[in-house]
């Protein structure tokens, strides 16, 4: 399985909720920023202190002036099988039809599905929710202050974050 058919994955599920909570996929938000920022949601809900859940798939995140961002993901997301993911909205490719799992595991595909409901059961809007709302939100974490200001010591923008800092802080969704 590679980490972008998981990602694939989860956008389909953020797509599907996105719906659910009355938005129109024709005409949607979900920018490559929102979306990174609802995987890093999606990932943190999955983990607990003694589990890492999607973290052990999703294993790149770094700390960047706009949150916590998957560094591989961040990088390979418009390569894509499946989605258009641009700075305004995200869509299924052209010619496509319809999402349909591709090599995703049961254990993942299982964590994502967990991880979506707890968001849902948490804060169903937080689909909803603007970009740079969710930027303040992640910005919020402890992962993301400690690790970003330790890289503007060191004059850098970005610096990988330590799965065991999002797995153990407090989780916050609201």
């Amino acid at each position: 399985m590679s980490k972008l058919t998981a990602f694939d994955y989860v956008v389909n599920h953020i797509h599907r909720w996105y719906v659910e909570q009355g938005g129109d996929l024709q005409n949607n938000d979900l920018s490559k920023l929102k979306v990174t920022k609802l995987l890093f949601f999606t990932c943190a809900a999955s983990a607990s202190p003694d589990q890492s859940g999607l973290l052990e798939t999703f294993n790149n995140f770094v700390a960047m002036p706009y949150g916590h961002v998957e560094s591989d993901i961040q990088d390979d997301m418009e390569s894509s099988v499946f989605f258009n993911i641009t700075k305004n909205g995200s869509y299924l490719k052209p010619d496509i039809g319809a999402y349909q799992i591709q090599d995703v595991t049961p254990l993942v595909q299982g964590q994502v599905d967990h991880a979506i409901a707890s968001l849902k059961s948490i804060n169903a809007d937080l689909v909803m929710t603007p970009a740079f709302d969710l930027v303040d939100l992640s910005h919020r974490w402890q992962s993301w202050r400690s690790v970003f200001s330790l890289a503007q010591q060191y004059g850098k923008y970005s610096m990988k974050i330590p799965k065991e800092m999002i797995m153990t802080e407090p989780k916050i969704f609201l």
